[in-house]
């Protein structure tokens, strides 16, 4: 009877460390301390947390070693991938070259969005050493605080010591607050604000044209807040006829920073067509790509006006350049080692010969071309027709002339379909 009842007391004990976690080394005492023999020994067990059915089945252990190892293994990951990421990055940078003594100066002048605009120049300009960028603007200028900056007048003496020889402007983006004018604050978006606003944007376009330097006016790119946007539109605008009137450049950017419905879009394509983020978590600063971007915007007048300095430069790419002449004085273009080309816009109409009006004469090649090797006089017909106006609207030649003849080519009439010619 003994011998039951001790066993019965051993199996109880045994449910107890399932259930409530005892641990395997208490004796018998300490079960009984349980249920008020030894108040500290009650106070112990109840401080220690108990295991779950799950856990006594499956075991702790075992879920904090997987545990373990998946955050090792996420670890290790995000390693390897910051590592490519680096390598990536520096693979694509381009190593800058030195200076020359003479090297014509881009000057760029106006808020933070210019200091992108600089630094993307700068990456596009680095293995140009005819050309130098001189970064002078001012991340928290415009035109309203012009306590800090007064860019129309700071401008002359910019000039006088960079010695540019082309000016970028680009600043507003923070105008949107209260203006002081003549003493009195005004209200923003009023329009005495607009008012005071469009002389002071008057006033830098004038000192533009004073310097008798070529010079572009950036527009703002949008935002991620729509009110902003808004205002930016607006003051665009504005930039854009001050620049039109002053034998200025205006370059609107807004499409090249929005969807197809001109609203905000954060990723977009950078200078080699890869989608990547142009705009940072706060959705107005830039990226290192959304800062080549916006230059990208700025190269083609540079390389319209700087042809003869830009030289042999594979890495610079222009909307709107010439691509058969670059790449005959280009002989690192080699897209089928490379695996890279140069990006050229879809609607640029230099690409296909669209800007070259009707009528006119297109050499598709100067030299001789194999088709006149073979037929001469077929080529000279065909050339013929491309130059003729006859029949035309737009021909002016009186009295009216007749097209020039070209022998006709002999085709074979089909034979009629008779009964013989069924069976």
């Amino acid at each position: 009877m003994f011998r039951v009842h001790r066993l019965a007391i051993v199996a109880l004990a045994a449910i107890m460390i399932g259930v409530f976690g005892i641990p395997l080394n208490s004796t018998f005492g300490d079960v009984k301390a349980i249920y008020g023999t030894s108040p500290a020994m009650a106070q112990q067990a109840k401080k220690k947390k108990r295991r779950g059915l799950f856990s006594i089945i499956f075991g702790r252990k075992r879920t904090k070693q997987k545990a373990v190892v998946l955050q090792r293994n996420r670890a290790s990951r995000s390693k390897k991938l910051r590592s490519k990421r680096s390598r990536t990055v520096a693979a694509r940078a381009v190593a800058a070259v030195e200076k020359t003594d003479d090297a014509k100066v881009i000057l760029v002048v106006g808020d933070f969005f210019a200091g992108g605009l600089a630094d993307g120049l700068t990456t596009a300009l680095a293995q140009v050493p005819a050309l130098r960028v001189v970064d002078r603007s001012k991340g928290l200028s415009g035109f309203v605080r012009s306590d800090i900056v007064d860019w129309p007048a700071e401008l002359p003496a910019l000039v006088a010591e960079t010695k540019p020889s082309y000016i970028v402007a680009m600043l507003g983006s923070n105008d949107r607050q209260q203006l002081l004018q003549g003493g009195k604050r005004l209200k923003k978006q009023t329009p005495e604000w607009f008012e005071a606003y469009g002389e002071r944007v008057t006033r830098l376009g004038k000192s533009l044209k004073a310097t008798k330097i070529n010079y572009a006016w950036v527009g703002l790119p949008s935002v991620r807040f729509k009110t902003m946007n808004k205002d930016f539109l607006r003051f665009n605008e504005m930039y854009g006829k001050a620049a039109a009137s002053r034998l200025g450049k205006f370059i609107d950017v807004w499409d090249g920073f929005s969807d197809a419905d001109g609203n905000y879009s954060r990723s977009g394509p950078d200078v080699n067509g890869q989608i990547v983020l142009l705009r940072s978590k706060d959705g107005i600063n830039l990226t290192r790509a959304g800062k080549r971007r916006l230059a990208y915007y700025v190269e083609g007048i540079i390389q319209k006006l700087f042809d003869g300095d830009i030289g042999n430069n594979p890495g610079f790419s222009s909307p709107g350049i010439d691509l058969g002449s670059y790449a005959a004085r280009s002989p690192e273009y080699d897209p089928a080692k490379t695996g890279k080309t140069y990006v050229v816009r879809l609607n640029d109409p230099s690409a296909d010969g669209g800007d070259t009006l009707a009528g006119g004469t297109v050499e598709l090649n100067p030299g001789l071309t194999r088709n006149q090797e073979i037929n001469p006089s077929r080529s000279a017909a065909a050339a013929a027709v491309v130059t003729d106006k006859s029949g035309r609207v737009d021909n002016f030649a009186w009295p009216p002339q007749e097209s020039p003849s070209i022998a006709p080519i002999a085709i074979a009439a089909p034979k009629p379909e008779t009964a013989a010619n069924l069976q």
